[in-house]
């Protein structure tokens, strides 16, 4: 890639690939420039410093985990609860998990993680206060379903059919009673 068609995206793109790739020691100038073949001198063209750039990548990944999902839920016009539990299930997760382990060493990306799920949280209430569930349930319910994506994300991958099945699982939790008892 030319130098002079290089911008600030590009390098924003290539730290998060080398973060899902390589994890977060992968995003340094050196590194990058050698991937992307250009100089250091391009990266800092964009960036003032490596924690600038560290900034931008947490900013994408954020659009990328949270902004955007959002945006594509809201404009959904079928079974939206469908759409966001086959998307959570299925999608591969190495950037999530990469971003997460970044934040045990970073509290920058430990930020931004707690940002993401608080924001994750706030969404998936909202929807479930929608469907009908109780706001102190749909709290709960939706801090369920959260946790349910990070374990997937960190576990094996299913057979299509075992997905499946706990797809149709993951459903029926936000079918269960709506009213919290007594």
């Amino acid at each position: 890639m030319s130098q002079e068609r290089l911008g600030r995206d590009d390098w924003v793109k290539a730290g998060l690939r080398a973060l899902a790739r390589s994890g977060f020691t992968a995003l340094k100038a050196d590194t990058l420039a050698k991937t992307l073949g250009v100089s250091r001198g391009s990266f800092y063209w964009h960036f003032a410093d490596v924690e600038a750039f560290h900034g931008a990548v947490l900013r994408r990944w954020r659009q990328v985990a949270l902004d955007s999902i959002v945006a594509e839920l809201e404009a959904t016009g079928g079974d939206r609860w469908l759409v966001l539990i086959r998307r959570a299930l299925t999608e591969r997760s190495t950037l999530e998990s990469a971003v997460r382990a970044w934040a045990f060493a970073d509290e920058r990306a430990r930020a931004a993680v707690d940002a993401v799920d608080g924001g994750r949280v706030r969404h998936l209430r909202k929807y479930l206060v929608e469907a009908g569930v109780d706001p102190k349930l749909a709290h709960s319910r939706a801090h369920i379903l959260n946790w349910a994506y990070l374990g997937r994300s960190i576990s094996r991958r299913l057979r299509t059919e075992e997905l499946e099945a706990v797809i149709a699982e993951v459903a029926n939790l936000i079918r269960l009673p709506t009213r919290m008892p007594g």
